[in-house]
């Protein structure tokens, strides 16, 4: 049976300035105008076909809606308009999210010296997808996407891991909890560590890694290194527990 003959190609949807009446978010791609940009998700999609049926469809998506409700929630915790306030908003909650802080487990641990007696926890949120997103509308909003390249955010990493380096560099060691640090160099040390965090996730996005799962993945191998029953109490390599 003879195929049937290809239909003509329907016609290239281009972007329309006024799309963006509609949809705060969205935003003109430079030199493609057969695509449209997110600045919630910080990525570009397609609208060649189905023109502001594609906008609508990407709006109703999981990943957008996600998008902005951190994004919604990010800019109604914070006042954006550069005033005394707003610094010290920043100041008081030492995060631009909304973040809850839970009060710390009071249970002890009872695995091994070294530890200290009571449980440290993060906070719920934001999650590793949170930041990724969040930093990712960030360099979107300010056309840095080129610059962020995985070479270029590894060597970004290795100097905010260099900048935690200077913090401890001439203290006499720390234990746990850092008693005797003042609160200028424990925000100093949160700025960053929170650094080393941001790039190290936005280079596991640029090299489509899925940092939460592999981290579990990497758990699990170490545990399979290092049984507890060989290593408890011992610094040694896993090389030399093997037979």
């Amino acid at each position: 049976m003879a195929a049937a003959p290809a239909e003509p190609p329907a016609e290239m949807q281009k972007y329309r300035e006024e799309w963006e009446k509609e949809f705060a978010w969205l935003h003109r791609v430079q030199d493609d105008a057969l695509k449209a940009g997110c600045s919630a998700c910080g990525r570009d999609f397609s609208i060649s076909h189905g023109g502001v049926c594609d906008v609508k469809q990407h709006a109703a998506g999981e990943g957008h809606v996600r998008s902005i409700r951190i994004q919604n929630r990010r800019d109604g915790f914070l006042q954006a308009d550069g005033s005394p306030e707003a610094d010290e908003t920043l100041r008081s909650s030492g995060s631009s999210l909304e973040i809850k802080v839970e009060k710390n487990d009071e249970a002890t641990v009872e695995d091994g010296p070294g530890n200290s007696g009571k449980t440290f926890r993060f906070s719920n949120e934001p999650t590793l997808e949170d930041i990724r997103s969040l930093q990712t509308a960030f360099a979107a909003e300010r056309g840095w996407g080129k610059y962020h390249q995985p070479r270029n955010l590894l060597l970004a990493l290795v100097g905010e891991v260099g900048e935690v380096a200077e913090l401890f560099q001439w203290r006499a060691e720390a234990p746990e909890g850092l008693p005797g640090w003042t609160d200028p160099d424990r925000e100093a040390l949160s700025d960053e560590l929170s650094d080393v965090l941001i790039y190290l996730v936005a280079l596991a996005d640029k090299c489509r890694v899925d940092l939460p799962s592999a981290a579990l993945r990497k758990m699990e191998k170490n545990r399979l290194k290092y049984p507890a029953e060989k290593v408890y109490g011992s610094s040694k390599k896993y090389t030399e527990y093997q037979e």
